[in-house]
């Protein structure tokens, strides 16, 4: 397993059974049916998307050792930009503090 996969999973672990959010996977990229290749998702999207109590979009993009590509910061800059909250994260811990920074508290 991918040390990214391995985040993701924790973050998935930690936060997608919470009663104050929806956390899923979000994926994207080319799959070929037949003679006919499709794109799916959004070029640049974060790695995990959901909603927080309240409405507000919430976006996880994953990195382990690796930087944003210039379309995943601009991917980010839009979500914020509406709103949303947009958080980089190589541990579970930089989501923990992002949500608290953003003024969510964690309680179960």
């Amino acid at each position: 397993m991918t040390p990214e996969k391995h985040i993701q999973n924790e973050i998935l672990r930690t936060f997608a059974t919470r009663r104050d959010m929806r956390l899923w996977r979000a994926n994207a990229g080319v799959a070929r049916h037949g003679d006919r290749v499709v794109r799916y998702g959004i070029k640049g999207q974060a790695d995990l998307s959901g909603i927080l109590a309240g409405g507000r979009r919430l976006e996880i993009e994953i990195k382990a050792t690796t930087k944003q590509r210039p379309e995943q910061r601009a991917f980010g800059e839009m979500i914020q930009r509406f709103g949303g909250l947009y958080i980089l994260a190589r541990s579970v811990d930089d989501v923990i503090k992002a949500l608290k920074d953003a003024g969510y508290e964690l309680t179960h």
